[in-house]
């Protein structure tokens, strides 16, 4: 009898653990204004947008882009464009209020998937501080979202 107590109590707490730490990593579909703006105007610059998605999950924007068929450099360079111009402190400080952020959103990630492919063709990310100190908010640590990083997966 004592040790099925200890058990139920030990898959108690184990359920809680598991609770508790799904619950910090809560991604939210974000519809503002801006998003929205963004999302018809890439749509419409671009027909072969097939998906568009916007996305937070602490302290990370995600903007998820799929595509009905491989973009062209002139695509991806207008895909990137739009989002440079959408990602200035003022838009993404109102995202960050419509998911009850209390902080700076850290980083903005563009991810433009292919329709025919699972793995993102390309990945671009801009943050809003220059090191990973977000503790250090002076002038000199923040990028404000200007610095922009391409990273491609490796073509095997």
């Amino acid at each position: 009898m004592k040790n099925s107590m200890k058990l139920c109590q030990i898959a108690i707490i184990i359920f809680l653990i598991i609770l508790i730490n799904s619950a910090c990593s809560v991604t939210y579909t974000v519809k503002t204004s801006s998003t929205v703006s963004l999302s018809e105007v890439l749509k419409k610059e671009i027909p072969a947008i097939k998906n568009f998605k916007c996305t937070f999950t602490r302290p990370d924007l995600t903007i998820s882009i799929e595509m009905k068929d491989v973009p062209s450099e002139e695509s991806l360079n207008s895909i990137l464009a739009n989002v440079k111009q959408f990602s200035t402190i003022e838009n993404l400080n109102d995202i960050a209020k419509s998911v009850k952020w209390k902080s700076e959103i850290y980083d903005i990630n563009l991810i433009i998937y292919s329709h025919s492919k699972e793995k993102p063709l390309i990945k671009y990310s801009a943050s809003y501080f220059k090191t990973f100190d977000a503790s250090n908010t002076s002038e000199e640590n923040i990028d404000g979202y200007k610095t922009w990083t391409k990273y491609e997966e490796p073509h095997t």
